[in-house]
């Protein structure tokens, strides 16, 4: 399988499922890993280190939404 060349910008999803993410850094010691920041379901905006061998660029994952928070009040 051919690895996908992902720069910082770009937006992936985990293979696995997951919202949408922004491709923000790399790793300082190790440039497999890509810092991705995404909103969770309270809108507040997460950021987390993932190996490149676990993203996607395609759009074929599980989608997930972000709740309105005026909807709950």
């Amino acid at each position: 399988m051919q690895q996908q060349d992902i720069q910082v910008g770009d937006v992936v999803w985990l293979k696995s499922g997951s919202p949408s993410m922004t491709v923000d850094g790399f790793h300082q010691t190790s440039k497999n890993f890509y810092r991705c920041f995404w909103f969770n379901e309270e809108g507040n905006a997460v950021s987390e280190y993932f190996n490149q061998l676990s993203l996607t660029t395609n759009d074929n994952t599980l989608k997930f939404s972000v709740k309105n928070r005026s909807e709950n009040q």
